[in-house]
């Protein structure tokens, strides 16, 4: 696809700003526990409680973005989160670790739905803002990945002076991210009357602090449908350690295989969102192939060898057909859905939906879905297909409330 100034800079920015990422993802571990001596039990509670708190701190990213618009937002929320890699180079103890752990986390949970919002008035066009991010999602991938690799260096040396430089450079990879979506041009945004319908001015909407309830019910069922990030980032590996035969290197070619089919299949998937009814039925697809992922997982536990590496090889092929057509849909949806002038607002609750997968999902993995092996992948799969259904009939509900213009409380 061909995209304008504004989407080539923001694609741009992805890319510096998750080659940032990939950087700190691969090596911070190792700073914290080798050179500032926390234990890993400390960075790990440290970063489930900043994650924690950080949900209702990033509320105030959409709420923000409404106000001031979604451009400066963007642009403070990448610069906040390039001072807090710099200021952990000056980290000497845990409670240290903690506040500017905490800033990071908030600024990483503000941050996608302030770029949708932003995406959302720099591209006007439905299907052209949906291929746009499906573009930022794949460069993200690949920025992720290079990053990682070239965290190697400082992992390699192992000294504190390696580490240092590579916590700069996370940090001025953030700023040039910064310095990208500042040359975005962001339209100016609709007060609340005029984006009122004819007849509709009476709406409260600067009044309502919650999106309207369908948004909601959708916000709720994405928990769900957002499934496929916990399904492989937590229970993919700990069931072939734990509950398969497969060997042990499985676990990282299934996560090559992931990444690799995101990048390939992401933007082509994209293009399937057209029109309201397509894009919500892809809500159900993703819940029925989520469900045959499922299934697969399931019957790796029963057999070994060879045929358990293919059972698995089909559950991830299949998650990450899922993942991309998930994607595919909320973008669309979450975005057109939400009022012009409260968009910030509604994404940013919407965004709960996928930060509160990532702090609530690996707690249903390990406490309901493992621990009831095979059986747990077949309750899951009826979960997730209900849940496809539900959000589809849910978001089409909500789509023909707004054409029709009524108010969206009622």
């Amino acid at each position: 696809m061909t995209l304008t100034a504004g989407g080539r800079r923001l694609a741009a920015a992805a890319l510096v700003q998750s080659l940032g990422i990939g950087l700190f993802m691969a090596s911070s571990m190792a700073y914290f526990t080798r050179q500032v001596d926390l234990s890993a039990n400390q960075v790990a509670s440290g970063l489930a409680l900043a994650g924690v708190v950080a949900l209702g701190i990033s509320l105030l990213g959409g709420v923000l973005a409404d106000r001031y618009g979604a451009r400066r937002v963007l642009a403070a929320v990448y610069l906040g989160r390039g001072v807090c890699c710099a200021a952990y180079v000056f980290v000497t103890d845990f409670w240290q670790f903690m506040v500017v752990t905490l800033c990071a986390v908030a600024c990483d949970r503000a941050g996608p739905p302030v770029l949708q919002a932003l995406v959302a008035v720099a591209v006007p066009e439905r299907q052209e803002r949906t291929r746009l991010l499906a573009v930022v999602n794949v460069v993200r991938n690949c920025g992720l990945g290079v990053g990682a690799m070239a965290a190697g260096v400082a992992l390699a040396s192992d000294t504190q002076a390696a580490y240092r430089v590579t916590l700069i450079a996370i940090g001025l990879a953030f700023l040039g991210g910064a310095v990208l979506v500042l040359r975005v041009s962001e339209p100016a945004a609709p007060t609340a009357e005029a984006a009122a319908p004819k007849g509709a001015a009476e709406r409260p909407a600067k009044g309502r602090v919650l999106p309207d309830a369908r948004y909601l019910t959708l916000t709720g069922l994405n928990f769900l449908l957002f499934f496929f990030d916990t399904m492989l980032l937590v229970a993919m590996p700990v069931w072939i350690l734990e509950h398969t035969d497969a060997p042990r290197a499985t676990v990282s070619v299934l996560f090559a295989l992931n990444t690799a089919l995101v990048v390939v299949l992401q933007i082509p998937v994209s293009k399937l969102a057209t029109g309201q009814r397509r894009t919500t039925r892809m809500l159900t697809w993703t819940g029925a192939v989520l469900a045959v992922s499922s299934l697969c997982f399931a019957a790796s536990g029963s057999v070994g060898g060879g045929p358990a590496v293919a059972w698995l090889a089909a559950a991830v092929v299949t998650l990450s057909l899922a993942e991309v057509i998930a994607n595919s849909a909320v973008w669309d949806l979450s975005i057109a859905l939400a009022p012009e002038e409260q968009r910030g607002r509604y994404l940013s609750v919407f965004n709960l939906s996928v930060a509160g997968q990532r702090v609530l999902g690996p707690v249903m993995v390990t406490g309901l879905l493992l621990g009831s092996g095979s059986l747990g992948w077949v309750v899951a799969a009826a979960v997730l297909v209900v849940a496809g259904v539900a959000a589809e009939r849910v978001a089409r509900a909500a789509g023909e409330r707004m054409r029709a213009g009524a108010p969206a409380h009622a």
